[in-house]
This record gives C-alpha cells, structure tokens and sequence, in this order.
C-alpha cells in the first residue's frame, strides 16, 4: 500500500511539473514572438517616410492652419450682426427750470434691446489684408514642399547607405572565406612539408585582420538602417531588410554631366521658390501700409426697442421700437508719423529680400556645381575601380592556383587578397558617391521628385 501511495504522489507531482513547463512554454513563446521583417525598396520608404514623417504632417497642418487664416480675413466682407440689450438707472433725474417753474423730466428705468448689423462698403487695407493671407498660404505651401524635397533626398541618401554597408560586408565576408580557404590549403601544405610555420601564421594573420572589419561593417549596417527608420518613423525594433544592390540602382554608363545642360536660373529649387513666394508677400505689405492712407466707408443699421419706466412691471412695459440706417466715413489724417516709418520699415525689408535671393542663388549655383563635380569624379572611378576590380579578381585566381602547385609565395597571396578587397570596396564606394552626386543634383534643382512631393 505504502507504494501504491507512493507510485500515485509522484505521478501526481511529474504531471503538475509537465503541465507547469508547459505553461511556462507557452508564456516564453508569446513573450519573445519576433515582429515580421519589413522588406523595403526605394519608393516605399520614400511613400512611408511622406506619409509618417512628423515633420511632412506639421507642414500639412501650417497650410490648413493658413487657408482658415484666409478665410477668416474674408469673413470681414460680409455683415456683422449682433443682438444688444442695455439697462440704465437715473440716479437724479434732470431738473428743467421755466417760467419760475421747474420739474424733474425723465424715467427712473431706461431699457434697451435690439441688433445691430455694420457692412464694410470700401476698406482698402481690408482687401489687401486678404490678398496677404492668400499669398501666407503659398508660402506655406513652399514650405511644405521644400520640406517634402529635403525628406526625399534624405532618405535617398540613407537608402543608399543600407546597400553601401551590405556591399561592403558581402565584399568582406568573401575575403574572409578566401582568407580561410587559404588557410587551410596554408595548413595542408605544411603538414605535408611543402611550406613552413612562417606561412602558416600569416595566413591565420590575414584571417584575424578581415575579422574586426567584418564586424565593424555589420555595424555599420545595422547604424545606417536605424537611420533609415528615424527618417522613416518606424518603430525601432523593426527589423527591416532593404531590396537589391548598391549596382543595381546605377546605369552602365555612368554617365558624367556639363554645367551647361541644367537649368542654372533654379526656378524649381525649393528655397528660391520660397523666396519668390517670400518677396510677393513683402510686396503685399507693402501695399498694405500704403492702404492705411485711403478712407473707408462703410454702413450700418440698428433696429431697437426701449422702454421708460419708473418701476419693475415688466408686463405693463410699453416697448418702443426704432431703427436706423447711417452711413460713416473715416479718413485718418495724421497718427504721429507712425504709417510713413512702417511703410519705410516694409520697403527696407523688400531690399534686403533681393540681396538675399541674390546671395542664395550664388550658394546655390556654387553647392550645384560641386555636386556635378563630385558626379563626374564618381563616374570616372567607378569606371577605374570596375577595372582594377577585374584585374584583381583575375590577379588572385592565378595568384592561387600558383601557390596551390609551389609556384608562389603566401605573401603573394596575401597581397592579391588584399587587392582585391580594396578594389572591390572602392568600385561601391565610388557608385555610392555617384547616386549621392546625383541626389545632390536633383535636390538643387528641385524638380526631381513630382511623383512623391504632389502624392
């Protein structure tokens, strides 16, 4: 019996264990579910980046903020209707003397209701006070758009940055399985007393230097695709992948560009636009000091119902209505000289707008030109580096197959390994220089992104 008892409480205490680590399964795999990876090419950051950057959506809103602006301005045409009423108690009635007479005239009660309805007939300051909200919106919208510009290059530009770092780290981690096949060929040949120990430690040389470089790359990849999901705004433990390769985003030709070929007068630039805008506004300013000379008119009608009483009856109140329609015209004549020195303060700040359009298009035409450089040196490395990475590839093969019968030297070896992880590095580093180049271009020029910037 005692075993029965026994056989029976440790069944029980196993079965308890079971459905205990069963549990303690289940809540480890809901805690540690991994979120999907995101695969990502160039036009979908781009789109997420438009659509979740908070930047892009505060510009959106500074428009809709500008348009009510707008539309508050053009309210001021129409009439203004209000609803008065007034109460007023005579403390001491007015006396009138006559004819060695007198008597109080008056009531103790005053009361008044009615509305009142006023219309701006002519208002020049008015109309071009709406004329300076409708340009407040354009400039908005250049605002906007430059913001959507400036968001696009940028993540043109960290886009890029992902496949350089993977190229790179797919270009070391083939240098580093070379460095271990090498190795073991190295290790092969000395146990066969074809080499000696000296060969051997260098080998294993090469490999522990590519090491810390591959990890660095890796690194590197993983700084640049968190800088892709600030710019994006996506969460930062979403793992991301980014589509294709660094070369496959590049034409063959490579091909170079001449000042001459773009639109130097930077009309689609975004910050030319915006100064554009910028002057058109300081113009209407202008006119709008100048406004505050012209006489307004304008009219109102009042329509009202009083009642002069001398006490609180409300019900035997007897109200009288009248109403009227005047007319009233407002010519300021002299305010201390305070409209001559804003119109002179608008003027100078429209002065100073055409020496700033001046010096930025001088920027800009020198930042343009750098640009095109730095393109047309690209190009012309990539064109070089594509064949010294030829020659390289081709220098090692043999460089190793000499080796593998005697014929070459483990420095050889080394040195052609080298030289081809050195050229390879460099033919996409000079296409990432390229596509920067090039993004640099259209940025200046503004007129690159349509497709995104009108979504």
């Amino acid at each position: 019996m005692e075993t029965k008892g026994f056989i029976k409480r440790g069944l029980f205490i196993t079965t308890c264990l079971l459905l205990q680590t069963n549990a303690f399964g289940q809540d480890s795999l809901t805690v540690n579910v991994e979120p999907d990876t995101l695969n990502l090419d160039l036009s979908q950051a781009i789109t997420i980046a438009l659509d979740q950057n908070p930047t892009i959506r505060v510009a959106g809103m500074e428009i809709e903020k500008a348009n009510y602006a707008k539309k508050e301005s053009v309210a001021n045409l129409f009439p203004s209707i209000s609803a008065t009423a007034s109460y007023q108690r005579t403390i001491e009635k007015q006396t009138m003397s006559m004819a060695g007479q007198s008597m109080k005239i008056g009531s103790d009660n005053s009361w008044a209701a009615g509305f009142s309805a006023q219309l701006p007939l002519i208002n020049v300051p008015l109309w071009q006070s709406i004329k300076l909200t409708s340009e407040a919106v354009m400039e908005k919208v250049e605002k906007s758009r430059g913001s959507k510009i400036s968001q696009v290059s940028s993540v043109i530009s960290a886009y890029y940055a992902v496949l350089n770092a993977q190229d790179s780290y797919e270009v070391l981690q083939k240098s580093l399985n070379t460095a271990n096949e090498n190795l073991r060929i190295t290790k092969k040949r000395f146990e066969n007393g074809q080499t000696s120990e000296y060969d051997v430690i260098q080998a294993e040389v090469q490999v522990r230097n590519i090491q810390p470089t591959l990890l660095s790359c890796k690194n590197g990849i993983e700084l640049a695709k968190m800088q892709l999901r600030v710019l994006t705004n996506l969460p930062a433990d979403l793992p991301i992948e980014v589509k294709g390769k660094l070369s496959d985003y590049v034409n063959d030709d490579y091909r170079g560009m001449m000042m001459e070929e773009l639109d130097s007068s930077l009309v689609d630039n975004p910050n030319m636009r915006l100064l554009e805008v910028s002057t058109t506004l300081l113009e209407r300013q202008l006119k709008l000091q100048k406004a505050n000379w012209y006489p307004t008119l304008g009219a109102q009608f009042v329509y009202q119902w009083t009642s002069l009483n001398d006490d609180f009856k409300f019900a035997d109140y007897e109200w009288n209505p009248y109403s009227t329609l005047s007319l009233s015209l407002a010519w300021p004549i002299f305010q201390g000289g305070s409209r001559i020195y804003k119109q002179k303060q608008a003027q100078i700040a429209l002065d100073e707008m055409e020496y700033t359009k001046e010096d930025t298009r001088r920027k800009l035409l020198m930042q343009l030109e750098s640009c095109v450089d730095n393109l047309n040196v690209a190009a012309e490395n990539i064109r070089s580096t594509k064949e010294a990475m030829a020659l390289a590839e081709k220098a090692l093969s043999i460089t190793q197959k000499r080796y593998e019968v005697g014929a070459g030297s483990s420095l050889e070896l080394t040195s052609a390994e080298n030289a081809l992880t050195q050229s390879s590095l460099a033919y996409y580093q000079a296409i990432y220089n390229y596509i920067i180049a090039k993004n640099g271009v259209d940025e200046v020029l503004g007129n690159a992104y349509g497709q995104y910037v009108q979504q």
